[in-house]
């Protein structure tokens, strides 16, 4: 994609749709989840994250997909597409806005200005599909796995407080080879481009090299 994951992702979140966030609180209840547990959605309701890390995973094959963005509406999809079959997980402590159907229509389909929120937030979580679509589909597998290391950094600065390691961040979300993702960010290391610790990643030194 043209630009980058992070500015593409600043820029959504300084779209104005704070006014539709503070509506589905106030008529939501407000749900906890510890890392690492799974978000298990209920028919009839919507659930929007509004603080902490939710992951997408293929239910069949519990390949992680992504990462939710903010504020996405978990459920939609199920609610008018029901032979879809996500799990969601917890990669840090979460807090999501329970709300019914009928309470979502009537916060986002009640003015253009809603509207316009909910489109924005559709949008968004299209663009942000292609971008994983593009970075899957790559030539090979360091190119497969060089984009990630920029996704994992940003994902590391917007929270904190995720366990999980860059090498299992990848292999999850990729299935190459776990013998391969470790040479492949080992001899990154070793040539000073990376920085890690305790097997994650801290910052990424200097360009990486176009190919491996």
């Amino acid at each position: 994609m043209g630009a980058s994951f992070e500015n593409i992702h600043r820029y959504y979140k300084s779209l104005n749709i704070e006014s539709q966030v503070n509506d589905v609180r106030k008529n939501g209840e407000q749900l906890t989840f510890a890392a690492t547990k799974e978000l298990a959605i209920t028919p009839s309701f919507i659930y929007v994250p509004v603080e902490g890390s939710v992951a997408i995973l293929h239910a069949e094959s519990e390949l992680t997909i992504g990462n939710a963005i903010d504020y996405m509406p978990i459920g939609l999809m199920e609610r008018y597409c029901p032979m879809l079959i996500f799990e969601y997980k917890c990669m840090t402590p979460v807090k999501v806005v329970e709300i019914s159907y009928e309470k979502f229509d009537e916060i986002f389909f009640k003015n253009a200005e809603s509207m316009r929120a909910l489109s924005s937030i559709l949008i968004f979580m299209t663009i942000f599909s292609l971008d994983l679509h593009a970075e899957r589909k790559q030539l090979t597998s360091y190119q497969t796995i060089k984009p990630m290391l920029y996704r994992y950094l940003y994902r590391s600065l917007a929270f904190p407080n995720e366990k999980e390691g860059l090498a299992s961040f990848i292999i999850s979300r990729t299935k190459l080879s776990r013998t391969h993702v470790f040479r492949v960010l080992a001899d990154l290391k070793e040539g000073g481009y990376i920085t890690m610790k305790s097997g994650k990643l801290i910052s990424i030194d200097k360009d990486l090299p176009d190919g491996y």
